[in-house]
């Protein structure tokens, strides 16, 4: 009797546990009929495996409890078989959501996601700055996202628009688009679920989402020799007079640095040297209107008329606030950088001179700057190791210097000036831009560090005589921090004491110049 009494209670507890388990399938099934629990619905990615970092971005989202506990989504791969065999196990009949991967150029389609700028990658010495929309699409360029930018590569302007210009056409955004699965037979009810998810991933930080990018353009000429007329025209005319279309390029730039060869004062005594150059000093307000920002004062026009024209310099430079380079009142001004800074980029500018002594017998040492002594900053060992203490090596900042060096109208660097500024791309510098031959000669990289050995002459009358000399160059470089994104080679060609853009045939040479220094 004991036994049939254990028999029988253990029977009405198992009878009672399948009328709860049955009442509690009933209430839940009320409760899923009536919005009050939402099951758990699976979400399919598509085309997964082409957008791995996008992908990833997700998965980690749907880890949070947002997703998982209040949304009620469960994310699974398209491709991960296993997974998802696991998951149809242990559903109940829920429909399944699918996140499909939209790339598209230009503008979103979808919630974005992803937000990468892209260059067409080139080497300079391909003579080639820029390109169309329309050749990036036909697979004719080379696209690369903007970083991936790396000596001695450059990027190219595309419909003659950088990265930082509005309308650029290479921004690739990855969207997504939320729907329901085809064959779900609730699609009403999973509606609801598709608003609340597209809601909370649109207002998600999204780190993939790249900000525009910032370039700095530098544009730079070499001689600017203000005398036999020149200076005139400038008074008369302004900037636009004497440098023609050349000036656009100043305009649409954020620092332009030019070599000022010759003195502004109405002072001094003319020094035993071959030329002698001296401005009115009238000429400086048009240059600061012509967007001029600083200037080289290290070379060998600095002291023609003496230390009384090359201080009246100084002082008419700093009151129109063009910045001088290389030279000083004393040795810490003359190896001291011109900061010119943005939100995003330092870029410290300097000055030396490394010009061999003149037949005359005149020689640039003589005039180096000294602790109580105003001069430039001359290539003697004291005046090199100043220099390189003072660059600045850490991100975020842009060492640029200026030389005024090497043999004039020669067409390659000499020895002495190539170990020269090879020691100071080591120590420090990042573009380097000379001046002096009266000639253009090439470019190339040195140590990953830009070199300009000579860009010739700006503005200088009377070259009509001189083979290479009414030739001259102007380089435009954009910059993204300290990497060269774009690289922008203009001919300038000189008509007397005027000057303009000239032929594209007159880059032929620089390019063959640059070919061979880069052994090519």
């Amino acid at each position: 009797m004991k036994k049939h009494r254990y028999l029988r209670a253990a029977l009405i507890a198992g009878i009672t546990v399948v009328n709860i388990a049955v009442s509690l399938g009933f209430y839940a099934l009320i409760l899923f009929s009536c919005g009050v629990m939402t099951p758990v619905d699976e979400v399919i990615l598509t085309r997964a495996e082409e957008f791995s970092a996008e992908r990833e971005f997700l998965e980690r989202l749907f880890l949070q409890p947002d997703f998982k506990d209040k949304l009620k989504l469960r994310l699974i791969q398209e491709n991960e078989k296993d997974e998802q065999e696991t998951a149809k196990k242990t559903r109940v009949g829920s429909p399944s959501l699918i996140i499909e991967f939209a790339p598209s150029w230009a503008k979103a389609d979808g919630i974005p996601i992803s937000k990468t700028w892209y260059v067409p990658k080139e080497n300079p010495l391909a003579e080639h700055i820029g390109t169309s929309f329309a050749a990036c699409l036909a697979g004719k360029e080379i696209l690369v996202p903007i970083e991936e930018i790396a000596p001695p590569y450059t990027g190219l302007l595309v419909d003659d628009l950088s990265v930082a210009d509005e309308n650029y056409p290479l921004v690739r955004y990855v969207s997504i688009r939320v729907r329901a699965a085809e064959d779900s037979g609730k699609k009403a009810r999973l509606q609801k679920k598709i608003i609340a998810l597209e809601t909370k991933l649109a207002g998600e930080p999204k780190p993939l989402v790249q900000q525009t990018p910032s370039i700095v353009w530098i544009c730079s000429a070499g001689d600017l020799m203000l005398d036999r007329g020149a200076g005139d025209i400038l008074i008369d005319e302004g900037a636009e007079g004497i440098l023609g279309k050349t000036a656009d390029y100043f305009n649409k730039s954020d620092l332009n640095i030019v070599n000022l060869e010759g003195a502004v004062s109405s002072r001094g005594d003319k020094a035993a040297k071959s030329y002698n150059f001296r401005f009115d000093p009238r000429v400086v307000p048009p240059l600061k209107a012509g967007k001029i920002n600083a200037v080289l004062f290290a070379n060998n026009h600095a002291f023609d008329y003496g230390e009384t024209a090359f201080l009246d310099t100084l002082e008419y430079l700093e009151k129109n606030e063009i910045a001088i380079l290389g030279a000083g009142r004393d040795i810490t001004a003359a190896s001291s950088p011109f900061i010119f800074s943005t939100d995003k980029l330092e870029i410290r500018v300097f000055g030396i001179a490394s010009f061999p002594r003149e037949r005359t017998g005149w020689d640039g040492a003589s005039v180096n700057a000294a602790e109580n002594k105003a001069g430039m900053l001359f290539a003697v060992q004291n005046s090199v190791e100043r220099l390189k203490k003072n660059f600045v090596q850490k991100d975020g900042v842009l060492n640029v210097l200026l030389f005024h060096g090497g043999h004039e109208w020669t067409w390659r660097p000499e020895p002495g000036a190539r170990k020269l500024y090879t020691e100071l791309a080591q120590s420090g510098a990042d573009l380097l831009i000379g001046s002096h031959p009266h000639t253009v000669q090439g470019f190339e990289w040195l140590e990953g560090k830009l070199i300009f050995w000579s860009l010739g002459n700006y503005v200088f009358a009377g070259m009509h005589d001189m083979y290479g000399g009414e030739e001259g160059l102007l380089i435009r470089l954009g910059y993204m921090g300290k990497t060269l994104i774009y690289f922008e080679p203009v001919p300038v060609l000189i008509n007397g004491p005027r000057s303009d853009v000239g032929q594209a045939e007159q880059l032929k040479r620089f390019y063959a110049l640059s070919r061979e220094l880069a052994g090519k």
